[in-house]
């Protein structure tokens, strides 16, 4: 038997992949990269496609849509994918500390004599011990 692939020449077929964009090729391998990408993550935790499906509360034929490598994937369906295979998907990293290091706040002079802010009442951060009071010029 032989398990040689066969070389295949179409006019048509060659026609269409021409005429296909960079951006689309790029587009289309970063969904098969994705694709792989939770496949092996699927593997590497060690469920097969419907015990995965069944833990997630999906459908078997979702779980086939995303490892297709066609599927164009919700943010919020990537964050369930990353929190459940321990993986990272999104290009961020949460729960990371942010670190604010310059503020420029121009404000119009009311008739207060009192110009000190909070910053945390304006962002309204939870935590006090991220934010100091400044004093604010105004113009």
């Amino acid at each position: 038997m032989n398990n040689k692939p066969r070389t295949y020449k179409s006019p048509i077929l060659s026609e269409l992949i021409e005429n296909i964009s960079q951006e689309e090729l790029e587009k289309t391998e970063s969904k098969m990269r994705l694709a792989v990408k939770i496949a092996d993550a699927i593997k590497a935790k060690g469920y097969g496609k419907t015990e995965f499906a069944k833990k997630i509360k999906k459908n078997n034929s979702e779980i086939s849509k995303w490892l297709s490598g066609t599927h164009n994937f919700t943010h919020d369906t990537l964050i369930l994918l990353q929190k459940e295979l321990d993986v990272n998907l999104v290009n961020s990293v949460i729960n990371e500390k942010i670190e604010i290091k310059n503020i420029h706040i121009v404000a119009q002079s009311s008739n207060s004599s009192n110009n000190n802010f909070n910053l945390s009442r304006i962002f309204n951060f939870k935590k006090n011990v991220y934010v100091n009071t400044y004093s604010l010029s105004t113009i």
